[in-house]
């Protein structure tokens, strides 16, 4: 039966990557069969393929992000269209932050991996396709005019301008995230994780219009974190590449690039865009053999390094470094995507006998270069320790965290640690322990302050309560990340449940 709530509704539906064949095609069935109608803007040549030749869905339009991109000046066909108007229409100060998240144009994967951070494309490149894309915007809402924006997350330079566009019009845009609590998974309306459910439902329980039923629940994941430390769902997907490999996986690993050297002779190769060059989407023979190297050099490097001794630390402050490029750092904190110089910052704005102590991102094993590394260990006040020391023990022997965005801001909640965020990610900005401070010039004083709180209280822990409560209420559970790679039936069925769910109070919203 079709659901009244969902016929003739309008819907712009990413279609990216993966994510389009296994899971997005799949919702966009679903709400073809209520009688929805629909757009499809895609990511990757690929992925627009498979968009433009299969038979299941009829799209309304279907606009390809990386034709736009390939040659943004054949799609604007001669329009202009001013920064300060394309500022004014999206509510912004400047397009120059959002730039920062198209790595293939402001970093360069082909000077070195992985990734160097110089300019790929010129400004005047870069500028065209922020007025292509501008267009592309302005002209599906001119003649979609989409009721509700799907996306399975808010990572690209496109994501945020129709997610900024769209909510100058009232119009929802959906995405799912984390919510730092291990196990559901939540909506979020806005790019910077601050608008939906789960942020309106801590809001309702801090300020007591509402009572939780989850909150004996919530203590009790409290409790177990405090005993046990949970790890983030997030590890779960990640490959443990420290741990000793059969023989016949390490043959295999060796083998691979020879295989896409292989594949790259033999096959068409799709995704190529004359506008950005080589990308790991794209990677000539040479490239192939110089990530596989690079990396095997790099985790090598990582893993002999002469860290700093753990037990030699004293009182510290912790900085866990981000992965980069990616959505955490260079979306939610572009002004602090310089880790080195941001750890320079902080270092030099320790009190007392305090000292900085850094350590890789575990996930980033292989892909950071022994020179940005040896840099940061070479910074006054700065001590990079081990990535192999597990978070739980340098948390519990930190006095403080200091991070753009974090899960360790969130780890620091549940052992009652300060955290100072830097970046605007709206999900830890609801916990009790972060405050937000972006003033480098007088972080010190923050930073004294913030050492000197008392967190050992019953409001701090009815705080922490209400935002893991609030991702009970809120959140749902499905293997959402597994789905980027594999179409699973049955999970699909529960997805497309918790979407309909979701867009149908959205609309009654509207």
């Amino acid at each position: 039966m079709i659901s009244q709530a969902l016929e003739n509704k309008r819907i712009l539906i990413f279609q990216q990557r993966n994510w389009a064949v296994h899971t997005g095609h799949f919702l966009a069935t679903k709400l073809q069969a209520e009688g929805c109608k629909l757009v499809a803007f895609t990511l990757k040549k690929s992925t627009h393929e498979f968009i433009i030749n299969q038979q299941e869905v009829k799209y309304e339009l279907i606009i390809s992000n990386d034709e736009v991109m390939n040659n943004p000046k054949a799609y604007l066909r001669g329009e202009k269209y001013d920064l300060g108007e394309i500022c004014r229409a999206l509510e912004i100060d400047s397009i120059w932050p959002l730039v920062s998240v198209l790595r293939h144009h402001v970093k360069s994967y082909k000077d070195k991996y992985y990734y160097s951070f110089r300019q790929n494309v010129s400004d005047e490149g870069i500028i065209d396709y922020v007025m292509a894309t501008y267009k592309v915007v302005k002209n599906i809402f001119d003649q979609f005019n989409p009721q509700i924006i799907l996306a399975p997350n808010f990572v690209s330079f496109p994501h945020i301008v129709f997610n900024l566009y769209a909510q100058k019009r009232g119009v929802t845009m959906i995405a799912v995230t984390d919510c730092k609590v291990t196990g559901p998974l939540i909506f979020t309306y806005s790019y910077n994780d601050d608008a939906g459910p789960f942020y309106d439902r801590i809001d309702e329980l801090n300020g007591k219009r509402a009572e939780t039923a989850n909150r004996d629940k919530a203590k009790e994941y409290i409790k177990n974190f405090r005993k046990n430390f949970i790890k983030p769902d997030t590890y779960q997907f990640t490959k443990n590449r420290s741990a000793k490999q059969s023989l016949s996986k390490m043959i295999k690993n060796e083998l691979r690039p020879y295989y896409q050297i292989f594949q790259w002779y033999t096959t068409k190769k799709l995704n190529v865009l004359e506008s950005t060059g080589i990308t790991p989407d794209y990677r000539p023979p040479k490239i192939i053999l110089r990530d596989h190297y690079g990396h095997k050099r790099y985790e090598k490097f990582m893993n002999n390094y002469n860290y700093y001794p753990f037990e030699k630390l004293g009182k510290y402050v912790y900085l866990p470094l981000n992965f980069q490029p990616e959505a955490n750092i260079d979306v939610v904190a572009p002004y602090f995507a310089n880790q080195i110089e941001t750890a320079r910052q902080i270092a030099m704005s320790l009190p007392d006998d305090y000292t900085l102590a850094v350590k890789e991102h575990p996930e980033m094993l292989g892909f950071r270069s022994p020179s940005y590394l040896e840099k940061l260990a070479r910074t006054p006040n700065v001590k990079l320790i081990d990535y192999r020391i597990s978070s739980e023990q340098v948390l519990k022997g930190a006095d403080m965290v200091v991070s753009p965005n974090s899960t360790t801001l969130v780890e620091a909640a549940f052992y009652n640690k300060p955290a100072l965020q830097l970046g605007n990610l709206g999900t830890t900005l609801k916990l009790p322990n972060v405050a937000k401070y972006t003033e480098m010039t007088s972080v010190a004083r923050k930073i004294k302050e913030l050492l000197a709180s008392d967190f050992h209280n019953d409001d701090y822990e009815w705080r922490l309560e209400n935002f893991v409560a609030a991702a009970f209420d809120t959140g749902f559970y499905a293997h959402f990340e597994k789905l980027w790679e594999k179409k699973e039936t049955e999970e699909l069925e529960i997805l497309w449940q918790v979407y309909k769910k979701e867009i149908e109070q959205v609309l009654a919203k509207s």
